[in-house]
């Protein structure tokens, strides 16, 4: 995970790297299929975060980066509908 490892000399993320109890920042990354990474990016916003950032790496080919960013958009576009939804008046 030498790709993750540049996280660890900046300063503000290396303090959230502390933060989470892990020592790198590999051990914070979401890594898996749709359902394992959906889950993850849920569980930030479930602890409060109202804007979560995604990258990917070179680890896995360009099919792979296509299906993450075909997710995130899905799930972008779910959390607008949602969003949404909520700011409407009750009727």
């Amino acid at each position: 995970m030498q790709q993750l490892a540049f996280y660890e000399q900046v300063p503000s993320y290396r303090r959230v790297i502390e933060l989470e109890g892990a020592s790198r920042a590999a051990e914070l990354a979401l890594i898996g299929d749709e359902e394992t990474i959906a889950a993850g990016i849920q569980r930030y916003y479930d602890a409060g975060a109202t804007e979560v950032v995604l990258t990917t790496t070179e680890l896995a080919g360009p099919d792979d980066q296509h299906r993450t960013w075909a997710l995130a958009g899905a799930l972008a576009a779910d959390r607008a509908d949602s969003s949404a939804a909520a700011a409407l008046p009750a009727k």
